[in-house]
């Protein structure tokens, strides 16, 4: 048990490692070119990425999956609520428990 331990050490550390040497990577092309079709392109492709709306984010307590709009979607209800003062104070929570 203690080398599986040690071997999931290890691979999460190349992991690491290897996402360190792909963003030094990516600095440095970034950092070498003025080229402003090439730096407009290479914002707009991360931006995609990094914003798909389909993308499993988190999970609801009972397993559902959440998307960046699910999630986003839930927390301006939870504020909508709040601000329409539809909350529970925590000594009538206590009460109901």
């Amino acid at each position: 048990m203690k080398s599986d331990l040690n071997s999931l050490s290890l691979l999460k550390a190349m992991n690491m490692d290897s996402i360190a040497k792909i963003k030094s990577t990516l600095h440095y092309y970034i950092a070498e070119t003025d080229d402003v079709k090439v730096l407009s392109k290479l914002q707009k492709y991360a931006k995609s990425l990094l914003e798909k709306e389909d993308k499993v984010i988190a999970y609801t307590s009972d397993g559902k999956a959440l998307t960046r709009s699910a999630y986003k979607s839930d927390i301006d209800a939870a504020i909508d609520e709040a601000d329409r003062g539809e909350v529970i104070s925590q000594e009538d929570m206590e009460k109901g428990l």
